[in-house]
């Protein structure tokens, strides 16, 4: 076998293995549900706004994602977004993991009603490779706090203490898409307010993840 031909031999044998590597690995879909409320609680129901989503190492050198769109509310608050592979994001070329950040930026348009022209608010959340054993994810506010986690077999659910102004929020995060129709709404079981809790940043605990043989990461 002449020079030329081993090197052809052995190239194609790389980039065979690289396409194994690449199409074997794992796709991570994250979904984001949100719920509208103004100050005394009321959902927002049917209502329209730009929003835009960002995705960025934590240096902030360089954009991997973005996307803007229009999005409204439906008939009880909830809107929600889905981005197919998130993991894509966080692959270094070495193979190693890194952290990013998911920014959600929400003005309004000229259909807009509960915020008006220059009330625009960011909201940032850190998406990491977890330090715990058994974790794969972990999600904290822009301020360091960590968010909730629930978590079976081959689903994630993220759940934010704390209201955004207007926005209560979490997340899914499946290594077998698509999230089926029943986890976003117990997602969305779980971050809803009860009547029974004085506290607003408090949720309830009936339906949702925790009665769902779901088990609490601490």
């Amino acid at each position: 076998m002449n020079l030329l031909k081993k090197w052809n031999l052995i190239f194609g044998m790389l980039c065979t293995c690289f396409l194994a590597s690449v199409s074997g690995q794992t796709e991570y879909e994250l979904t984001f549900q949100g719920l509208l409320a103004d100050i005394e609680g009321t959902a927002i129901m049917e209502d329209t706004f730009t929003l835009a989503i960002q995705i960025h190492p934590v240096n902030k050198q360089n954009m991997l994602y973005e996307f803007t769109s229009q999005a409204e509310t439906d008939g009880t608050g909830w809107f929600g977004f889905t981005i197919s592979n998130i993991a894509e994001f966080m692959m270094e070329e070495d193979g190693s993991w890194k952290s990013i950040v998911l920014q959600m930026e929400f003005s309004p348009n000229t259909h807009t009603d509960w915020i008006k022209e220059g009330n625009d608010f960011l909201v940032n959340y850190t998406l990491a490779p977890s330090k715990i054993a058994g974790d794969l994810f972990q999600m904290t506010r822009m301020e360091g706090s960590g968010l909730e986690v629930y978590s079976e077999e081959h689903l994630h659910a993220f759940r934010d203490h704390y209201p955004f102004a207007y926005l209560t929020g979490g997340f899914l995060i499946t290594d077998q898409p698509p999230i089926d129709s029943l986890s976003i709404t117990d997602l969305r079981q779980w971050l809803t307010p009860t009547e029974e809790d004085e506290d607003a940043a408090s949720r309830g605990i009936k339906g949702g993840f925790p009665v769902g043989g779901y088990r609490k990461k601490r």
